[in-house]
């Protein structure tokens, strides 16, 4: 019985990883770029004429790499210094950050995915670098998880709502596929589990 609960942190990794990955080969294998193009061109219009576009360019930072950087460090800083009960939290978000990261550029490379460039479609902010999966989603969705211990539902709900309109906000600025999104939720949930079985072996309780 042990064992087996030893091993199921590895087994969730594993199966958020796959989904990940096959979430990437059916991009490619079924050519979903024309079907998604015109999910983005409606919700585009939508948002126009509702909510309006500037909405979504702030809301998009929420999984900017240079604010997660700096916030990390500082966050960093105040437990090792100031907050000791809270360090265990900066040392897995750090480590998550640099997880992520690395696995999103690693992705992105492997499946060389342009950015949309459809029709009837702005591009409001230009990114470099290919589209799946999105790294300020896979950013963001660890991230608010890591900072969000000991959740109810209005915090689970929060978070789920923080995360859908950050993934909705790479999409109507025209940066990123739907796909690309849920692609990065599914890694950011595996690299997130990665990062807890990594500091639960540092941190192990005695």
């Amino acid at each position: 019985m042990e064992s087996r609960y030893l091993r199921r942190p590895y087994i969730i990794v594993a199966v958020y990883l796959a989904i990940t990955v096959l979430i990437g080969f059916g991009i490619i294998l079924l050519s979903l770029d024309r079907i998604e193009c015109v999910i983005v061109s409606n919700l585009q219009s939508f948002t126009q004429k509702t909510f309006g576009i500037q909405f979504f360019q702030v809301l998009t930072y929420l999984g900017d790499f240079n604010l997660w950087v700096v916030f990390s460090a500082i966050f960093f800083l105040y437990t090792y210094f100031k907050s000791r009960k809270n360090l265990k939290t900066s040392i897995e978000l750090a480590t998550y950050l640099i997880l992520v990261t690395a696995s999103t550029y690693l992705l992105k490379a492997a499946y060389a995915r342009p950015r949309p460039h459809c029709t009837n479609m702005v591009v409001y902010n230009q990114e470099e670098l290919f589209s799946y999966p999105s790294g300020h989603v896979s950013r963001a969705t660890g991230a608010l998880i890591i900072l969000s211990k000991k959740r109810n539902t209005i915090k689970t709900i929060l978070i789920a709502m923080a995360i859908l309109l950050v993934s909705l906000s790479r999409i109507i600025l025209g940066i990123h596929f739907p796909t690309d999104t849920f692609g990065a939720i599914f890694l950011s949930l595996a690299m997130h589990k990665t990062t807890e079985i990594i500091v639960y072996s540092f941190f192990k309780p005695t």
